[in-house]
């Protein structure tokens, strides 16, 4: 195993100093590792509970520093000017992408149970801040298109896990009966409500002391990323603590501590942007070398056909309908609906269906869809993305003014 360390460390280290070149033709991070997982896994380790379990831990805090990171670029002036698109898309868009997402599953997948249907399109529906950032590093792009997306793929995550864990539920005979849309609407109010508090509270607060202790001179600076750092792990686990979604919570906290505190806070965020990609380079490499070697050997022409429909038509048309009335152009609309990258969430999630919700019939068919998904999508978005100005006829001053 330790020739691989030191092949995987040396891979990493050269695409890290040639990553602007390796960019200039479209190739992208999840891309590269995705592929360098893909030649180890099969001829490498197995997939077991186990290593399944330090995925999960290790996408968990990558999706956490990145959703931090991402949104403390959103200050007061951005939130105004992208509001009502990302609440649209994040309030319509993603349950009518599973709502679609489930019909197409049910024709395509007739033999499956209901509720494994919707389970599937619910861990189909969270785009992917990681695969992302192709979009948020291209400056052709407008910025308020870079930013609603941003905020789109920060939320979404936390939303799309209440529907998951129910479903889910329902898969086992664990939830729902003849109360079965209220427990999803609770499930979803505690989830979203609680963890959308401790990160208002928590990144406000913490926000403004540290203005104070900057103002007075209370803290060595050579650690203020420390504690920035920190402070995601706190509003993580207090979130979890207190019974709401812990993405949710970080992501409005970055919100929150940004809006809250005075001067810049880039330092801080690219600290984490640095420490979220290194450990996004090593998840995309876990999804390559475990999952994906089992995923392509039960590929099948309906799993191809279940992932095609989901990215090209579900995502497309559910964005769509939900900006209908929105001052958005039909070019910006399918930009939004194109650009919702699989990756992280859809895996993470996944893999934690497997691990605390045993009985589901398909489960493994499930996780050949998703992990086939995040392969694909990193693949042809990331491809795409390079080429997005052109693809889709805007320019750079369509949206900043």
């Amino acid at each position: 195993m330790e020739h691989y360390l030191v092949y995987i460390a040396l891979l990493m280290l050269l695409y890290c100093l040639f990553s602007a070149k390796i960019g200039s033709w479209g190739v992208t991070m999840p891309m590269v590792f995705l592929a360098l997982g893909v030649v180890i896994g099969f001829g490498g380790p197995a997939l077991t509970l186990e290593t399944a379990g330090v995925f999960h831990d290790l996408a968990e805090v990558t999706l956490a520093l990145l959703l931090f990171a991402d949104a403390t670029t959103l200050r007061k002036q951005a939130l105004e000017k992208i509001g009502q698109r990302t609440f649209r898309m994040l309030a319509l868009g993603l349950p009518l992408a599973i709502a679609l997402g489930a019909v197409v599953n049910m024709v395509l997948l007739p033999d499956w149970p209901l509720w494994e249907v919707c389970l599937l399109a619910a861990l189909l529906a969270p785009t992917d801040a990681a695969l992302g950032q192709s979009i948020q590093s291209n400056d052709r792009i407008p910025q308020t298109f870079r930013d609603a997306m941003n905020a789109e793929s920060g939320l979404n995550d936390g939303l799309a896990l209440p529907f998951v864990i129910f479903f889910a539920g329902l898969a086992i005979g664990g939830l729902g009966g003849e109360h079965g849309g209220d427990g999803l609407m609770s499930l979803i109010a505690s989830q979203i409500g609680i963890g959308a508090i401790v990160g208002i509270v928590g990144g406000f607060a913490i926000g403004k002391l540290r203005n104070f202790v900057l103002e007075n001179e209370l803290m060595d600076k050579g650690l203020g990323q420390v504690a920035t750092l920190i402070l995601v792990g706190f509003i993580f686990f207090a979130a979890e603590h207190a019974g709401g979604n812990s993405f949710v919570a970080v992501f409005v906290a970055g919100i929150a501590f940004a809006n809250a505190s005075k001067g810049s806070v880039h330092h801080a965020r690219h600290f984490l942007e640095g420490d979220g990609q290194f450990l996004a380079m090593l998840s995309f490499f876990f999804i390559g070398a475990l999952f994906v070697p089992e995923a392509l050997f039960y590929v099948t022409p309906t799993v191809l056909l279940v992932v095609a429909i989901s990215l090209v038509v579900v995502r497309p048309i559910a964005i769509c309908l939900s900006l209908i009335g929105t001052d958005t152009s039909t070019n910006e609309r399918l930009f939004y609906g194109w650009f919702g990258p699989r990756g992280l969430a859809t895996a993470l999630f996944a893999v934690l269906v497997v691990m605390e919700f045993e009985g589901v019939e398909n489960i493994d068919g499930i996780l050949v869809i998703a992990i086939t998904a995040v392969l694909i999508s990193a693949f042809v978005h990331g491809l795409t993305a390079k080429y997005a100005p052109e693809i889709f006829r805007f320019n750079k001053g369509a949206s900043d003014d």
